[in-house]
């Protein structure tokens, strides 16, 4: 009766429990070592952004071969024609060679649509952007990333850049803008451009550099902003990226690098986290830039700065000495566990606990198979 109360044997057998243990081991190995890539939401678009953005960037390397600037091997392994040089005239300020090296991937393009529609960016809404030279490759990328999603695009860029960056005086990131379009890879380039650098005024820059940003402003037939203070260049932009709107609504604002105006002097590059931003930390509404005026007004914003930290967060490589294929990394397939598998897991150990634990069934085949064990052992001799 007390068997049957309490719904166990009299005997829970080692050797059962032993290979319950086993199985629920080996099952668990399984589980974890047999897990499938399962495909992102948006695999097409991603894989659509990253191959235009991985033709921009081939048309680009013809550019520059074109107009006879060498590819420095030592700078540029991979020989993707995207990395600019240590020190030209052009050059505003420091710049991370490695950051630079990794940000020349196709594949940010797919991270950028993810982000796009993470922000709720559908066909047709407008996005402010800010562009520096800085990163040309991500300048790509997002813009890539825009028109795969048929988005509106408002670009307004800086022409000077960091070292490594698009720092070549007849090469600058609005020329390639330009060459892109004219090639018809891309369709959307900057409505205006400023001269960049310090305060957004080209402050620090030689008189030889200001007037080679000038003239690269010029030949590109872009709408100049030359401002007089810090305020006034934000102000020139926001009336800007209104104008280009219309009655649309801005739906998403993406800064790329650490332009001033964009993001806030130098506070304001590290008050936002790299990635996407859906509200503007506290610290952040204290520093006055475009991203902090759109952010106050809802509008989530992109911010692609520390690239590693981005790379790595969706499985992207550190400075690749070769150019990444399209469709690699965790932003198109993340693993995910086979559930088939585990739930047959679940079953087996329920049914060997319950055999060898629940009920008498596994003790009595345990003792069936000793038994026909024992009969099978030859006799001692008498």
């Amino acid at each position: 009766m007390m068997r049957r109360l309490y719904w166990r044997p009299k005997q829970v057998s080692r050797t059962g429990l032993l290979l319950v243990g086993l199985i629920s081991v080996g099952g668990m190995l399984a589980v974890e070592l047999f897990r499938v890539d399962t495909k992102q939401r948006g695999f097409d678009l991603k894989v659509q952004a990253a191959d235009l953005a991985r033709r921009c960037m081939e048309a680009i390397k013809e550019e520059r071969i074109k107009r006879g600037y060498p590819i420095d091997l030592e700078a540029d392994p991979a020989e993707t024609g995207l990395i600019g040089e240590l020190m030209t005239p052009v050059t505003s300020v420091s710049g991370d060679l490695t950051a630079k090296q990794t940000s020349v991937n196709p594949n940010f393009a797919a991270v950028a649509v993810e982000m796009l529609q993470q922000a709720g960016v559908r066909k047709g809404d407008v996005v402010a952007v800010g562009y520096t030279g800085s990163f040309p490759a991500l300048n790509i990328c997002v813009s890539a990333a825009l028109q795969t999603l048929e988005a509106k695009g408002v670009i307004i860029s800086s022409a000077s850049a960091s070292q490594f960056g698009a720092n070549l005086p007849e090469l600058l990131w609005i020329d390639m803008e330009k060459t892109l379009v004219d090639k018809g890879l891309l369709q959307v380039r900057s409505v205006a451009c400023s001269m960049g650098g310090y305060e957004d005024q080209g402050l620090g820059l030689s008189n030889e550099a200001k007037q080679l940003i000038t003239a690269g402003i010029a030949r590109n037939q872009i709408r100049p902003i030359q401002p007089s203070t810090f305020t006034e260049s934000i102000d020139v932009r926001m009336a800007i990226f209104r104008e280009e709107a219309g009655r649309q609504p801005i739906k998403a604002y993406i800064n790329v690098g650490g332009g001033a105006v964009s993001v806030g002097r130098s506070a304001g590059k590290g008050a936002y986290r790299p990635g996407l931003n859906r509200r503007a930390p506290r610290a952040a509404l204290k520093i006055d830039s475009v991203m902090t005026r759109l952010m106050r007004e809802g509008v989530p914003a992109l911010h692609f700065v520390q690239v590693r930290e981005i790379a790595e967060s969706y499985g992207l490589p550190s400075a690749p000495l070769r150019m990444p294929a399209v469709g690699e990394g965790k932003v198109y397939y993340q693993p995910e566990y086979n559930w088939w598998l585990a739930l047959s897991l679940l079953v087996g150990i329920f049914l060997g606990l319950y055999t060898f634990v629940l009920s008498d069934v596994g003790l009595r085949i345990l003792k069936g198979i000793a038994r026909q064990r024992d009969s099978t052992l030859p006799h001692p001799a008498v």
